[in-house]
């Protein structure tokens, strides 16, 4: 019984990060191929970015959890993928980020918050998208200022619930 538990908390966890993947990947080629005709430099370093990002995703989707300092070193790659898709409308704060080999963090959790923000606010000229990551308290926070878009985003809820359930299995 204890073997099938086991069996079962690990299938159910390879489907929540097999959710990361797709999402990731069609929102990075969609801005790819429109930066290509524009500047091939730019595209050539979000390309090589790409791949960083890629590469961290399939060099941790087998972990259950890795030091801070890992995340956000592929969150500094995934920053320069949405600096070129939102430009300066989209805004990151990294504060009192330290001890972070101390520190360990579900794979790629920080990435669907911010991923989460984006959907559900306003990211424009007049309203730029301001992410701030941080400790307080010896809590890692993943903030945003609040702007909700006015159409109605449908919100399946996957992204959070993502989240809290490899914690939770954890």
């Amino acid at each position: 019984n204890e073997e099938l538990r086991r069996k079962n908390t690990q299938a159910q966890l390879d489907v929540l990060r097999n959710q990361v993947n797709p999402h990731f990947l069609f929102n990075s080629l969609n801005t790819l191929v429109s930066v290509i005709p524009e500047d091939s430099n730019i595209a050539v370093k979000f390309t090589e970015n790409l791949a960083s990002v890629y590469r961290y995703i399939l060099e941790m989707k087998d972990k259950e959890i890795i030091p801070l300092e890992d995340e956000l070193k592929c969150i500094d790659a995934y920053r320069y993928l949405l600096s070129i898709r939102f430009g300066k409308h989209i805004q990151f704060e990294l504060e009192n980020l330290n001890d972070l080999n101390t520190k360990y963090i579900i794979p790629l959790s920080i990435q669907m918050l911010i991923e989460n923000a984006i959907k559900h606010n306003i990211i424009s000229q007049s309203k730029p998208l301001i992410i701030s990551v941080k400790i307080e308290e010896n809590q890692l926070l993943v903030c945003n200022n609040l702007q909700l878009k006015t159409r109605n985003v449908t919100s399946t809820g996957v992204g959070l619930k993502n989240i809290q359930q490899r914690y939770k299995i954890f």
